[in-house]
């Protein structure tokens, strides 16, 4: 496949803050009610924020704070009733993957009312959303560097009750614009930086070798990959250097970019039940297989040399000998042991990780016996 296809204005750095509030006032004259999500301390009276808040403070405006990590059902019905009546035309979404994430599921539910979490589950996993004629527009603020869910036209809600994760996905739900500011990301603690970080790598890495991979997505996973992996060792030596920071949401965006047009692979897929089970970063639980999985891939993949580059690796051994240092660099254990997971809890990962869409999206089939054998070797 080599078609590429995604419809998000983007603006980045603070220098286009006025030019990014004017195409607001343009593009939104005629709406009146505006929803902003935010990820609360304040984060919209930053300084490099206020020319974007200016032009909001026009608009009828309802501010909902979003505190929560990995949205779940009951918390999309607990956002939809502290909503009530509101009838917003317009969400902005200043946060991390979660806060817009958030957004997207409300704008997909926008015209329903709910009454129970089962209700709100039946509205996602029915995918009845889709039957919708009008979608809420929203645009993406990004206060993290790795989630790239200000490009990408799918949300993920976890079900803790059921013990799954499902997808809020459609064209429709691309932000209509994403404003990134590097400066947003110099407040988030050291960890969550290198966890969002080793999560983009893993978007971008996955993005190249997925069954959907085109020219133009590799072009965008070489750059990210190549951008985290000469930055991120750099970052605890100075956590607020804005150029190392710019680096790393530069990354973000291209890796976001990369993987809308192919979704994640197996690395992802196995990450849920780890992320579920055992409260593993979202990010840790993504990469910690991810040399693995790109060792059970070589064979498959388009121009494995270009790859290799963009890590910085001759062969698999010096890219499996990077991820460690980052985890080693930043006290992260790479042994799913010290997370809790046991040789017998492996087979319930395992019968969790076939997440549809996204292990068979990988280039080469992973049997459930090979999976087990991968996840006892990282015990």
């Amino acid at each position: 496949m080599n078609q590429f296809y995604n419809p998000v204005a983007v603006s980045f750095g603070s220098a286009s803050a006025e030019s990014f509030a004017n195409l607001f006032e343009k593009r939104y004259a005629d709406i009146k009610r505006v929803l902003l999500l935010t990820r609360g301390a304040g984060v919209e009276k930053s300084d490099c924020l206020q020319p974007v808040m200016n032009t909001l403070s026009l608009k009828e405006t309802s501010v909902i704070e979003v505190t929560l990590n990995n949205p779940n059902v009951a918390d999309i019905l607990k956002l939809k009733q502290e909503i009530g009546s509101f009838d917003y035309e317009l969400i902005v979404a200043i946060g991390g993957g979660s806060v817009m994430d958030a957004a997207k599921v409300l704008s997909a539910l926008q015209s329903k009312t709910y009454q129970t979490a089962a209700e709100v589950r039946e509205a996602i996993t029915s995918e009845r959303y889709r039957e919708e004629p009008h979608f809420t527009p929203w645009i993406g603020i990004p206060t993290t560097s790795g989630t790239g869910s200000e490009v990408t036209s799918w949300a993920t809600v976890w079900d803790e009750e059921h013990g799954s994760k499902y997808s809020v996905s459609d064209e429709r739900l691309y932000a209509s614009a994403a404003f990134i500011l590097p400066e947003l990301t110099v407040t988030m603690p050291l960890r969550l930086s290198v966890a969002t970080a080793l999560d983009a790598l893993c978007h971008a890495t996955e993005a190249y070798w997925s069954v959907h991979t085109n020219a133009i997505t590799r072009v965008y996973s070489l750059e990210a990959i190549e951008r985290i992996r000469r930055t991120l060792p750099l970052l605890i030596e100075q956590p607020d250097n804005l150029v190392w920071r710019e680096q790393l949401s530069l990354a973000s965006v291209l890796a976001g970019m990369a993987f809308s047009n192919t979704r994640t692979t197996a690395c992802h897929s196995i990450s849920y039940p780890l992320t579920m089970l055992y409260g593993i970063d979202h990010g840790i639980a993504a990469s910690i297989t991810l040399a693995s999985v790109m060792r059970h891939n070589l064979d498959a993949l388009i121009e494995p040399d270009k790859l290799m580059h963009a890590f910085g690796a001759a062969d698999m051994d010096e890219v499996d000998d990077f991820i460690r240092n980052i985890y080693n660099l930043y006290g992260l254990s790479s042994s799913l042991g010290q997370y809790g997971v046991t040789v017998e809890g492996i087979r319930n990962i395992v019968s969790h990780s076939y997440t549809k869409g996204r292990m068979d999206n990988n280039p080469v089939e992973i049997s459930p016996e090979e999976l087990e054998r991968m996840l006892v070797s990282l015990l």
